[in-house]
């Protein structure tokens, strides 16, 4: 992710890399940059998915946390039924377990209807393009 050193935002402890996510050892969360969330959702879901973010009230003494990157307030939010803390531009965070209990809704989130042809199927051809559009912002630098 970044060059200098992540903090969790859950517990102030470091992060250190694990594939397309940070993880902190001491409490197991994990912080996703949006673009990887999305990737690994839809190779969960097979299909592309469409995140849709729902502000919610923090829990009592959720608040404080920032983000792993610039250190500013995440956000509370939801999707689906888990709830989560974002910063819009650098990632999501995820307590531990959240991310597992997220990959197993992955096929409730509806695939964006603007990519569903007029008999609400979803192009063959905007699907190929959606992965490789997918594997470009993952792997941009």
């Amino acid at each position: 992710m970044a060059d200098a050193q992540l903090l969790c935002p859950g517990c102030g402890g470091a992060l250190t890399s694990a594939g397309y996510t940070e993880r902190c050892k001491a409490c197991d969360g994990a912080w996703i940059g949006e673009d990887a969330l999305v990737g690994i959702l839809q190779e969960r879901a097979s299909t592309r998915v469409f995140l849709p973010w729902q502000p919610r009230e923090a829990k009592p003494g959720e608040g404080g946390r920032a983000c792993a990157v610039c250190k500013q307030p995440l956000a509370p939010v939801a999707l689906g039924t888990i709830a989560l803390d974002r910063c819009a531009e650098h990632g999501v965070w995820f307590d531990a377990k959240e991310l597992a209990a997220l990959l197993a809704e992955a096929k409730q989130f509806a695939t964006d209807p603007q990519d569903r042809n007029n008999d609400g199927v979803v192009d063959e051809k905007d699907e190929r393009g959606s992965f490789l559009d997918a594997l470009a912002r993952l792997f941009k630098r």
